[in-house]
């Protein structure tokens, strides 16, 4: 396996246990709904294809932390900690630049 970096600084949605807890919670609503049970690939056709999110954004690393700050004055900044510089980097280089 190479150890180069990426050749193109593109990444799309990030995966997360969040999301699967989201597509299972919809699953489980539907079936608690239905009184039928699904076969082994219907799961699938419960939550819609098009919720999956394949495009990205491009950032640097200033427009991502500038990103990341705004993010959390409008959204987080009565529940979360203001974001840690060095994690949100870390999390920067691991969608950017890393493999």
């Amino acid at each position: 396996m190479s150890r180069s970096y990426k050749k193109h600084a593109y990444a799309g949605d990030n995966k997360g246990k969040w999301k699967k807890r989201i597509a299972n919670s919809k699953v489980r609503m539907y079936l608690k709904n239905h009184e039928n049970v699904l076969k082994f690939g219907d799961f699938k056709k419960v939550h819609e294809s098009w919720d999956i999110c394949d495009y990205g954004w491009l950032y640097d690393w200033e427009s991502y932390w500038q990103h990341e700050v705004q993010s959390w004055y409008a959204w987080g900044y009565q529940y979360y900690p203001f974001p840690d510089k060095d994690k949100e980097y870390w999390s920067w280089y691991k969608c950017y630049k890393r493999k």
